[in-house]
C-alpha cells in the first residue's frame, strides 16, 4: 500500500468515526435497530489523538443468595502503549479489525474475589464475533442481538438472551467537534456455568468510541429481583468533589412497563464507614430518591499513557431503596433483593 493510500484510507477511517459518534448522540435513547448494535458491537474504529475504545460485558447473578458478579473489559486507545495497572502494555493496529490491545476481568463468587489478571493481547473482529483471550484463556463473544454467547477458557458459558425487560437497549452519545463519545448499551439476561457454578441473571454488554480526555464520574446500575432497574450518573470535577454535572436517575418498573427519571435533579452520592457504604440521593420537583448500597468486593483499573485514569468497580447489593413520585412509593419491599455495579472514577 503507497503512502498515499495509507492516508486516503485512514482519512476515511476518522470520518466514519466521528459519523458514528454523531450518529449516536443524535439518537441518544433507546430508538437504535439491531443492525446498528451490531455494527457497533462488532467494529473498531480508526482513532484520532485522544481516541479509545473500551467493551464491557458486565454479569449480575440473580439466584438468590449471595452476590455473584463478572466483568470483562476489552480496551485500546490511541497511541503505541500505556500502563494497565501498572504494567507496559504494547498498542497497534494490525489490519482492518486486528489490534493489539489490554484485556481484563475478575469474578466474585459471593465469597470469593478472583482476578482473571490483565492481559497485552491480540484481538480479532470476525463474522459477529470477538476473538481475544485473558491469561491464556480464549475469550469469545459471539452471536447477534439479542442471542449472544460469551465464553472464556472452561470456566465461562454464558447464554445471553432477552429478557422482559423495560428497555433493553439504548445508544447514547456527546458530540462537541473535535471530541466526543458515543456508546451503545444492551441488556438482557444470561443462564450458564460461571467457574463450575450454575449462573443465572442479568447481562449488560456495552461498546464505547470516544474521542476525549479522561474524566471523573460516578456510574451505577442496579438490577432487582422483579426484573425492575435503576440507573444514575454524573460527572464530576474531580475525585473527591461533590459537585455534579451531566446528572442522570432513572427506574425501569417493569410492573407498570414504565420509566420513571428526574429531569436535571438535585444530586448527592457520598460514601460511609470507608467506602463499604455509598448513599445516592436525587430530587427533582415531584420526585425523591434514595438507595443505600453494601459494597462486597472491589476492584481497581488504572491506566496511564495519554492522559490517567481510575476506575474502581465495586459490587454491590441495595440495603436501602425508596423512590417516591406524586402517586406512589416504591421500596424494596416491592422489587425484591437487588445486585448491581458502582463505579467511582477519576484521574
Amino acid at each position: 500500500m503507497t503512502d498515499v493510500s495509507k492516508i486516503v484510507n485512514k482519512t476515511k477511517g476518522l470520518w466514519e468515526t466521528y459519523s458514528l459518534i454523531r450518529k449516536l448522540s443524535s439518537i441518544d435513547g433507546p430508538d437504535a435497530d439491531n443492525e446498528l448494535l451490531d455494527c457497533v458491537m462488532y467494529n473498531s474504529k480508526t482513532l484520532p489523538p485522544l481516541g479509545k475504545e473500551y467493551w464491557w460485558f458486565l454479569f449480575f447473578d440473580q439466584n438468590g443468595g449471595k452476590p455473584m458478579q463478572l466483568m470483562f473489559l476489552i480496551f485500546r486507545k490511541h497511541g503505541k502503549k500505556l500502563l494497565f495497572n501498572d504494567k507496559e502494555m504494547a498498542l497497534s493496529e494490525l489490519g482492518e479489525n486486528k489490534f493489539q490491545a489490554v484485556t481484563a476481568g475478575w469474578v466474585y463468587d459471593g465469597k470469593q474475589f478472583h482476578d482473571l489478571g490483565d492481559t497485552n493481547t491480540i484481538t480479532e473482529i470476525q463474522d459477529k464475533k470477538i476473538v481475544t483471550d485473558i491469561s491464556g484463556q480464549e475469550m469469545v463473544l459471539s452471536g447477534s442481538f439479542p442471542d449472544y454467547r460469551l465464553k472464556v477458557g472452561n470456566t465461562i458459558d454464558l447464554n445471553i438472551k432477552k429478557a422482559n425487560y423495560v428497555e433493553d437497549r439504548d445508544a447514547c452519545g456527546v458530540f462537541l467537534p473535535p471530541f466526543g463519545m458515543g456508546w451503545v448499551d444492551i441488556f438482557l439476561k444470561a443462564d450458564g456455568v460461571v467457574m463450575e457454578k450454575e449462573f443465572k441473571g442479568a447481562a449488560h454488554l456495552q461498546k464505547v468510541t470516544g474521542v476525549t480526555i479522561f474524566g471523573p464520574f460516578h456510574w451505577g446500575r442496579i438490577v432487582f429481583q422483579n426484573g425492575s432497574s435503576t440507573s444514575f450518573f454524573c460527572l464530576k470535577t474531580g475525585k473527591n468533589s461533590k459537585r455534579f454535572f451531566r446528572k442522570f436517575i432513572a427506574f425501569y418498573d417493569t410492573e407498570d412497563n414504565n420509566i420513571i427519571q428526574f429531569n436535571k435533579p438535585k444530586l448527592k452520592i457520598s460514601k460511609r464507614e470507608g467506602d463499604t457504604l455509598w448513599v445516592i440521593e436525587g430530587k427533582d420537583n415531584d420526585k425523591e430518591f434514595r438507595m443505600v448500597l453494601e459494597t462486597h468486593a472491589k476492584k481497581q483499573f488504572t491506566m496511564k499513557g495519554g492522559g490517567s485514569q481510575v476506575y474502581n468497580e465495586y459490587v454491590v447489593t441495595p440495603k436501602e431503596f425508596n423512590l417516591k413520585t406524586k402517586d406512589r412509593v416504591i421500596t424494596l419491599d416491592d422489587l425484591g433483593e437487588g445486585v448491581g455495579t458502582f463505579e467511582d472514577a477519576y484521574w
